[in-house]
């Protein structure tokens, strides 16, 4: 049964190993994984600037707030959401998250239809 869809930036390698990792621990199939970069809406830059966790009701969840969704709904990952949660209360997760989101890496990469002019 999915409950989340997990929106991720296809071309990020660490966003890459995080739904790696996911994939992983998501033991009861609860999430899906959609690469923003081939979601083709006006939507598409926010989505590229952090994870998005979406619930079937199509509430979304952005950056730590997602992180959070995703350790409520994940067993395995439940004893780390008081400490997901204090981080947010605390202001510090935001932080951090967008910090790591704005340093991280994305190789230059083309689709099929690369060209250049």
């Amino acid at each position: 049964m999915r409950q989340l869809t997990v929106y991720f930036d296809g071309w990020c390698p660490l966003c890459q190993k995080s739904k790696w990792f996911l994939e992983r621990l998501d033991r009861f199939d609860q999430l899906t994984f959609i690469d923003a970069r081939r979601v083709q809406t006006f939507e598409q830059p926010l989505l590229l600037e952090r994870m998005h966790v979406e619930t079937t009701q199509g509430v979304r969840h952005a950056g730590i707030h997602g992180i959070r969704l995703l350790t409520k709904t994940l067993l395995v990952l439940r004893p780390v959401d008081p400490f997901v949660s204090l981080s947010i209360r605390l202001g510090i997760g935001a932080v951090i998250y967008d910090k790591v989101a704005k340093n991280r890496v994305i190789p230059v990469s083309c689709t099929t239809d690369c060209r250049i002019n």
